[in-house]
């Protein structure tokens, strides 16, 4: 399924912080997939401990279009890790002084992390509190001057793929609902989104048979605002209402979205309410191919294989495969060619065996 890039609502794409034990496996279903451990997620390898990392900005103004980002920046600056790879402190040092969480973890007996508490380090208020199942948070309650703010609870298919997922205020009024159909492979078949007043918002769905994908957002009277259908990298249609007071430079929901193309190229969609869609392509080369870790490259080109904007890394790597330094050049620049656009470096402690 396309990847529509924007900013959703709470309940969409959410990351698993943690990765608890799975269940058994039945012979005849695949196995569930573990989620990543906070290490994971934040890019690095092998029993971490605590990384520091020291960014230098070169005060060079770059910017790109919305789409597939050609920029990684440093997922946590200074951050610990317990010895199972779940995140225990999050944030970073500034002038001397620490600003961030500290997350104490709750375990059952078999050692496995049920519960989270995530406090304010400058405060010590609670800022958030998650309960944790098999497959990932259950639930989460978010607060704000020790208040709740809202509260998020979830659920997951038997292979572990999360297929609903309800926001609400800290009254209990909904603020939105998902739920989502996946494959046992984790392909998602369609998703589906209510806002406040449980009125249908957007929904997506895709054809593992015949590849058609189709994708649909709503007003709060339950008309069509926007509408397309995709197959095998073709726009079929497109349908866009425009608003009266709406601005039709401002890019709507759902008027651009991203293919994985396979080989490091990611396409990108980007439609008109006139009908008219242009496609352009981001190509990555990685350090790790693999695990498509550390990109040593990012290049957007359009349909005419024109490069319009391009990043670039250098890294010093430690034994663990983990970068300790790196520097990133963009394209283009006030010169016209690469310029230096940051600095990093990092120290990384690790558990030993």
């Amino acid at each position: 399924m396309r990847w529509v890039p924007c900013v959703l609502s709470l309940t969409v794409f959410l990351a698993a912080t943690f990765a608890p034990a799975q269940n058994p496996p039945k012979q005849d279903k695949p196995t569930p997939e573990a989620p990543k451990t906070s290490v994971e997620l934040d890019g690095l390898l092998g029993s971490v401990k605590a990384v520091r990392t020291t960014i230098k900005r070169s005060g060079l103004q770059w910017s790109q279009p919305s789409g597939p980002s050609l920029l990684f920046y440093v997922p946590c600056q200074d951050c610990s890790y317990d010895p199972d790879g779940v995140k225990t402190v999050n944030g970073q040092v500034a002038d001397g002084k620490f600003y961030g969480q500290i997350i104490a973890l709750q375990r059952d007996s078999s050692g496995r992390v049920t519960a989270s508490v995530v406090m304010n380090a400058a405060t010590g208020d609670v800022d958030r509190q998650e309960v944790i199942g098999p497959f990932g948070k259950t639930e989460e309650y978010d607060y704000l001057n020790g208040k709740l703010n809202w509260l998020q609870t979830y659920t997951y298919d038997q292979y572990g793929h999360m297929n609903d997922a309800l926001t609400v205020d800290s009254l209990g009024n909904q603020i939105s609902h998902q739920q989502t159909r996946s494959l046992p492979d984790g392909d998602v078949l369609d998703i589906a989104v209510w806002g406040k007043n449980d009125e249908l918002d957007w929904q997506q769905s895709a054809d593992p048979e015949t590849g058609l994908e189709r994708f649909t957002t709503y007003d709060e009277s339950g008309n069509v605002k926007l509408a397309w259908t995709f197959k095998n990298g073709e726009v079929l249609s497109f349908f866009e209402r425009q608003g009266p007071n709406q601005n039709p430079q401002q890019q709507q929901f759902g008027e651009g979205w991203v293919e994985d193309a396979g080989n490091g190229n990611r396409d990108n969609y980007r439609c008109s309410s006139d009908g008219r869609c242009e496609r352009s392509r981001v190509h990555y080369d990685y350090l790790d191919p693999a695990k498509k870790r550390n990109p040593t490259s990012a290049e957007w080109r359009d349909q005419g294989g024109n490069l319009l904007y391009g990043a670039y890394y250098e890294y010093e790597v430690d034994s663990a495969g983990n970068w300790t330094h790196r520097r990133i050049s963009v394209f283009p620049s006030d010169g016209g060619d690469r310029a230096l656009y940051e600095e990093d470096w990092r120290t990384i402690a690790y558990w030993q065996p």
